[in-house]
C-alpha cells in the first residue's frame, strides 16, 4: 500500500502519464536476497496493479540478472525515449544514501528525484534536481516481512488481493 500510495501521490502532484514500477533484482546496497522470488514479486505488483492506468510494471531490472543499479536503469529508460522527463520516487531514508549509489551523479543529471518523508523530511543536495513529496507512511517492506514470519495480520498494509496471494504463497512460512 505505501509504495501505491507514494506513486499515487506523485503521479497526481506532477500530472505525470504514467509511474513505472521497477522491482529489482538484487540491491546492491543491501546483502541479502529478496525473500520472494522474481516471479511473485512481479506478479503481485501486476495484480495490485490492475485498473490503474497510470501505472506498469517492467521486469527490465529483473531480467538484467544480479544487483540493479539506478543509473543503468535510467540509461535505459532515457534511450527509449530520449525526450522523456524521467523521475525517481524514493523515500528519504534511501535519499540520505544517494552518495553511495553507483554514479549518483550521473543519475541526478538523468533524472529529477521525487522523495517522500520516511521517517525524517528529504534535505536538499546540491546539483541535485530533488522535490519532496507530500506523503508520510510508516509503513515498510521490511515490517510487512517481520509480521509475515511471526504470522501476524498485515491487513491494511497491502492490497486485499496481495493479502490473499501472501496467505497462500510458501515464502513466509
Amino acid at each position: 500500500m505505501g509504495h501505491f500510495l507514494v506513486a499515487r501521490t506523485a503521479q497526481e502532484l506532477l500530472r505525470l502519464e504514467r509511474v513505472v514500477f521497477l522491482p529489482c533484482a538484487q540491491s546492491p546496497l543491501k546483502f541479502v536476497r529478496p525473500i520472494a522470488g522474481d516471479r511473485f514479486r512481479l506478479q503481485w505488483l501486476r495484480d495490485g496493479l490492475r485498473g490503474q492506468r497510470w501505472a506498469e510494471v517492467s521486469d527490465w531490472e529483473i531480467n538484467q540478472k544480479g544487483s540493479s543499479y539506478s543509473v543503468e536503469t535510467a540509461r535505459h529508460w532515457k534511450e527509449l525515449d530520449p525526450r522523456a522527463e524521467l523521475y525517481w520516487i524514493l523515500g528519504s531514508d534511501q535519499w540520505k544514501t544517494i552518495s553511495r549509489w553507483k554514479q549518483f551523479r550521473e543519475l541526478g543529471r538523468l533524472v529529477h528525484f521525487l522523495v517522500f518523508s520516511r521517517p525524517d523530511a528529504p534535505q536538499p543536495r546540491r546539483g541535485m534536481k530533488m522535490r519532496a513529496v507530500p506523503v508520510r507512511l510508516d509503513i515498510s517492506a521490511t515490517e510487512i516481512r517481520s509480521r509475515l514470519k511471526q504470522r501476524l495480520s498485515v491487513t491494511g498494509l497491502v492490497l486485499p488481493s496481495i493479502e490473499r496471494q501472501l496467505a497462500r504463497s510458501r515464502c513466509f512460512r
